[in-house]
């Protein structure tokens, strides 16, 4: 095999670049060491349902994701409008989530204290350099109310991780960038927002609603189109286990034997496996990938006929602070996000466990999974007797953890990347976690691979 451009992995970054590549005629081979692609995506389709055990979908807010889909020919499903009310789980009560500034004030959630402290945010002197955990920055810019409350549960749901632990600037880059340029997160947001306006208007950027979508047929029908739209150019159940440069270019090796050559490869694997593959060298790179760890997330989907949950589920669904006696991170309501993906009657719950606060729960029976998700419920949602159908699966090292010292792990990678030819890095290990985050990576890589290829 001879290409223009090797992808190792076949998830949505990996595919979301050789679409991006195909489509200005570059030729591409991607390489899965997997029998089906998706890597983190996940969908299981069965009688009326689609049951997502991976992402539910994606934010309308990054034009790579637009792009991908729609060189796909593929029409997006947009959530329903309830899905925009979040809730948040303290002291044995749902609470909904502030969504603007009013109700930040009149949230239940913070304290008459906690609320002054917020005010007092633009007037808060900024810190311009340094490397910053989460929880640190949020105390100091907004308060310990709205540092323990409102930071912690993003964390927890978004990367199921400790925010005294993880890096905002590699987490938040956006926020941490709005302080650092402005002063102030709040002048800093205002200051986003005017620019993107101004984009809009003069057609500088495309529309988006910020609105959650998937597909008709959930999330793995993107990868599923994806991956044969490439025919002959993608490689299921093909394991790459070293990748040298030698007389210009990448070669491909598997088994000890050599199976193919590129002028550019891509990784898209966790940090840990593209050290593995690029062993040769000084062992800096594995010394930067061994900092990068991943939290296990198991996700538990059940389905009951409507009637057996009292609570209206209205929303996306909840998150749950640490340390209250409730194991789950959350549980969404996908029936309610997405109502055609369910069939009439019935309703799903999806709830998520583990992360870096539980990594017990990979070490759980099937039996002692599927109590530890849904008892819980029994009492907060109301839910009566067993569930009809349930699917769990179980993502080892699922959500990358971007811990102090991410930036200089980051630069490491990098450092590599200007070094060697043809090389690139893409996926959730390095660059941000999410559908919208991976693609916007992939869509970068693939403009800096054609800016060299058609030099």
């Amino acid at each position: 095999m001879k290409t223009d451009v090797a992808i190792l992995g076949a998830g949505l970054s990996g595919l979301g670049c050789a679409s991006f590549l195909r489509q200005v005629g570059i030729k591409v081979a991607v390489l899965e060491k997997d029998c089906v692609p998706g890597g983190k995506v996940q969908t299981v389709q069965e009688d009326g349902y689609v049951v997502e055990l991976g992402p539910l979908g994606w934010l309308d807010k990054e034009p790579a994701v637009a792009a991908f889909v729609n060189q796909l020919g593929l029409e997006a499903l947009p959530a329903e409008e309830a899905q925009g009310q979040r809730w948040l789980l303290k002291d044995g009560s749902l609470h909904l989530l502030p969504s603007g500034p009013l109700s930040f004030l009149r949230t239940p959630l913070l304290s008459g204290a906690a609320k002054l402290r917020l005010m007092r945010e633009p007037f808060i002197s900024a810190r311009r350099d340094g490397e910053e955990s989460i929880h640190d920055f949020a105390t100091r810019r907004f308060g310990k109310g709205v540092a323990d409350t409102f930071f912690g549960a993003m964390v927890s749901g978004i990367f199921g991780g400790d925010a005294r632990a993880l890096s905002v600037q590699a987490a938040f880059p956006l926020m941490a960038g709005w302080e650092s340029e402005s002063g102030s997160c709040l002048r800093g947001a205002m200051r986003h927002m005017r620019k993107k306006k101004a984009q809009l208007k003069a057609g500088e950027s495309p529309t988006t609603s910020g609105k959650l979508h998937s597909l008709p047929q959930g999330m793995g029908q993107l990868l599923q189109v994806a991956a044969q739209s490439l025919g002959s150019a993608y490689h299921g159940s093909t394991e790459i286990d070293r990748v040298v440069w030698r007389h210009g270019a990448w070669v491909l090796f598997r088994g000890g034997q050599e199976v193919g050559q590129a002028d550019h490869v891509v990784f898209t694997t966790p940090a840990c496996v593209t050290a593995q593959l690029l062993e040769e060298g000084d062992g800096s790179l594995r010394r930067a990938a061994a900092g990068i760890q991943g939290a296990s997330l198991q996700v538990v989907t059940a389905a009951y006929a409507r009637e057996q949950v009292a609570h209206p589920l209205s929303g996306f669904g909840f998150l749950a602070l640490r340390g209250q006696g409730f194991r789950p991170l959350g549980v969404q309501y996908p029936s309610t996000i997405f109502p055609s993906q369910t069939p009439s009657g019935k309703v799903q719950l999806r709830v998520l466990l583990g992360g870096s606060f539980d990594p017990e729960a990979a070490n759980l029976s099937d039996q002692a999974l599927q109590q530890a998700a849904l008892h819980p419920l029994r009492d907060l949602l109301g839910v009566q007797g067993d569930p009809e159908r349930v699917w769990m699966r179980r993502i080892a090292g699922g959500i990358p953890q971007y811990a102090l010292g991410h930036l200089e792990r980051l630069a490491v990678f990098q450092q590599w990347e200007r070094q060697l030819p043809g090389l690139y890095f893409a996926g959730d290990s390095l660059f941000g976690v999410g559908v919208n985050a991976v693609l916007k990576q992939a869509l970068a890589v693939s403009e800096r691979i054609q800016a060299k290829h058609f030099a």
